[in-house]
């Protein structure tokens, strides 16, 4: 049993995920570093009294660690892909379009024992920020079966999207081409599941039309709810390491509808329909023939992330990458969180953002 020490910026479900898996055989430390200034006496002492260093996403809040992992010789892994490999110009989105973001990002992957990214797609922006590839492992996302229930009896003009509502994801997420895509096919019900973050819900209710709603921040089991009884998940976005949004709808069932960005359509590997870009009509056009395509398809989607993209394989691989760096699994271990350096107790369930 190993000591981990994890740093992270804020909780996400991805990141849950990853501290269920380490935490059934490490002792784990799992620290937030929400606040704009670091905690570098804090942060020394917790890398002092671990076996190794984790954190996810190369930013600012992932510097320290770094450097305390490096002068105090532990290993230190990194999870990326997102905001600090991606370079969006034109929606202002992306640590790789340069300045001081960049140059942290660099920093923060120069000093990783290894560099673990969920998709090839993210591969390719590494080498394009000069990372070594000799250290870059690809392991993707997994999810547990046991936690999305699949329906036979679906309602066959459903059709989601998941992603917190702000305005950064108007665009990024797609948010806006899937409402406004509603407009030319309304027949189909359109649901948009996800948390209202900032004032874009205002702009969304404005022009959508009366076949769309908005569900607001929803309970895991809820989610699951809508995704089992969806004919199509539609994930529209500009960018995409993984889409963990689209595999949930897929395990449940649900007939993908992607943009041709990032890892989506590796991720739906064939099973539903790729559109050429975010254009409403082009997004509605995807959605009536992955409607029309029928139950085969959503239970192919199934199959799929069953087959590639299952929490097991993900625990089995960060096993192999932690025993890549010394760190062996040799059993159970007690979890505690820490939050700028107060300890709490980590919550076993969570309202999902989207």
């Amino acid at each position: 049993m190993a000591r981990i020490a994890y740093f992270y910026r804020e909780m996400s479900e991805y990141i849950e995920i990853d501290l269920c898996h380490l935490r059934e055989e490490h002792a784990v430390t799992a620290t937030a570093c929400a606040a704009r200034w670091p905690r570098p006496l804090a942060t020394w002492r917790l890398v002092a009294g671990a076996d190794t260093v984790m954190t996810w996403f190369a930013s600012w809040h992932a510097l320290v660690p770094a450097l305390c992992a490096k002068a105090l010789g532990r290993p230190f892994v990194i999870v990326v892909g997102g905001y600090d490999t991606a370079c969006l110009p034109g929606i202002d989105y992306g640590h790789r379009r340069g300045g001081f973001r960049g140059l942290v990002a660099r920093a923060v992957m120069g000093l990783a024992s290894r560099i673990v990214i969920l998709s090839e797609f993210t591969r390719g922006e590494l080498r394009a920020m000069g990372a070594d590839d000799a250290r870059v492992v690809l392991l993707p996302l997994g999810l547990d079966p046991a936690r999305y229930a699949r329906q036979d009896r679906r309602e066959r003009d459903l059709v989601i999207t998941t992603g917190g509502i702000n305005h950064s994801n108007l665009s990024r997420k797609g948010l806006e081409a899937f409402v406004r895509a509603a407009a030319l096919l309304p027949d189909a019900r359109f649901v948009v599941i996800g948390a209202w973050m900032d004032g874009a819900i205002g702009h969304l209710r404005a022009i959508a039309t009366r076949n769309v709603s908005f569900t607001g921040r929803v309970p895991h089991a809820d989610k699951v709810g809508w995704m089992a009884r969806a004919a199509v998940v539609v994930q529209a976005s500009r960018h995409e390491a993984f889409g963990l949004s689209l595999a949930e709808g897929m395990l449940c069932g649900a007939v993908p509808v992607v943009t041709d960005a990032g890892a989506l359509p590796w991720v739906a590997g064939g099973t539903g329909v790729v559109v050429a870009t975010q254009e409403p009509a082009d997004v509605a056009r995807g959605i009536a023939r992955a409607l029309a395509l029928g139950p085969d398809a959503g239970a192919a989607a199934r199959t799929r992330v069953l087959r590639e993209f299952t929490s097991d394989l993900r625990r089995e691989g960060l096993a192999r990458v932690l025993d890549s760096v010394g760190i062996r699994s040799r059993g159970a271990a007690p979890a505690r969180t820490v939050v700028d350096g107060a300890t709490a107790a980590e919550p076993s369930t969570r309202d999902i953002a989207a």
